[in-house]
């Protein structure tokens, strides 16, 4: 965003310059441009932007989504829907739901996001009713199981349920604009106060992150000890069940598929988690389950996951019944 022209086609020149001498990246030159955003779209990435003035005399974003984003959102889900159709299953349904909730998830970056997917749905929902009149249920309110995903992210909308295969269909018009955070200049590994900035974005105990550096576990590959500290990152310092904060002392690598039935070393067979979970993980003792699951506090989640990963070790799952039994004890 420049003030004027002149200062815009000073910035347009040392731009395409400096990524040509530094880079050797050429500009596409149909897809760039200056453009007066008070008068005209600027599009990116399938939005398009422009300002206009709103109170107090100052310009605001006014933003959408570019048309051929909306043609090809409609393209899409419409033929998810004709997937429906030929397959009325669960799984085609997740695949419908998950487009729905991809798109909306990008595109509410655009401040008038609801009006598009109003316009959007408006196509689907037509599609929608025609190609599935004789797969859908006619299934009362109170008979339909909504699942956490859904009550996360529509809970609090009012549109008519639609299920085929005991699943409902994601709303497509339920989706409002999220703001988007400024980017702090001061953010930076260059100075004090930029690398303090990133750490707190991060919400590490860089006190554990050193350690995990300067301590690789000895014995183990060198693949190994850096997913070690990438896990750490990735996991923001907390256990991947019990979801409480790691601490030195407490916090131990997991094989999701142990090394001796053919699992290795890499990131996505690790996850990182506490010393009492790492137990319940493996424990295959009545007397020493219970005593560990005196220890830990879980949620249904936890648990299910806690059961997910004893399975994968080659163990029975442990009774919900006895957990909150000794939890009561």
């Amino acid at each position: 965003m420049c003030k004027d022209m002149k200062a815009a086609k000073k910035i347009f020149v040392a731009t395409e310059k400096w990524l040509k001498e530094r880079l050797n990246l050429s500009i596409n030159k149909e897809k760039s441009k200056i453009t007066n955003i008070r008068k005209n779209y600027s599009n990116f990435l399938g939005f398009k932007l422009k300002v206009r003035k709103g109170k107090g005399e100052k310009y605001t974003n006014r933003s959408h989504m570019q048309e051929k984003a909306k043609e090809k959102a409609v393209k899409t889900l419409n033929s998810k829907i004709d997937d429906i159709k030929n397959k009325p299953t669960v799984k085609t349904v997740n695949t419908y739901n998950a487009v729905v909730l991809n798109l909306q998830n990008y595109f509410k970056a655009a401040s008038m996001v609801s009006q598009d997917f109003a316009e959007i749905a408006y196509k689907v929902n037509k599609h929608l009713r025609g190609k599935t009149k004789n797969i859908r249920a006619d299934t009362k309110t109170e008979d339909i199981t909504k699942s956490k995903t859904y009550l996360k992210f529509y809970g609090e909308y009012n549109y008519k349920i639609i299920t085929v295969a005991k699943t409902i269909l994601f709303p497509v018009a339920a989706v409002k604009w999220k703001k988007c955070n400024q980017f702090s200049q001061e953010i930076c590994r260059y100075t004090p106060l930029g690398r303090v900035k990133i750490h707190d974005n991060l919400k590490l105990d860089i006190t554990i992150l050193t350690y995990l550096m300067k301590n690789p576990v000895q014995g183990e590959s060198v693949e190994y000890n850096d997913n070690r500290i990438s896990l750490y990152s990735g996991q923001y310092g907390r256990c991947a069940i019990s979801d409480v904060p790691l601490e030195i002392g407490n916090m131990e690598v997991h094989h999701i598929i142990p090394k001796n039935s053919g699992g290795g070393d890499m990131y996505s067979n690790l996850i990182f988690v506490t010393g009492e979970i790492h137990t319940l993980i493996h424990a295959t003792i009545e007397n020493t389950i219970a005593e560990y699951l005196k220890k830990v506090k879980l949620d249904d989640l936890g648990f299910d996951k806690l059961n997910k990963f004893r399975i994968l070790v080659g163990n029975s799952k442990i009774d919900k019944f006895i957990y909150y039994r000794w939890q009561a004890v």
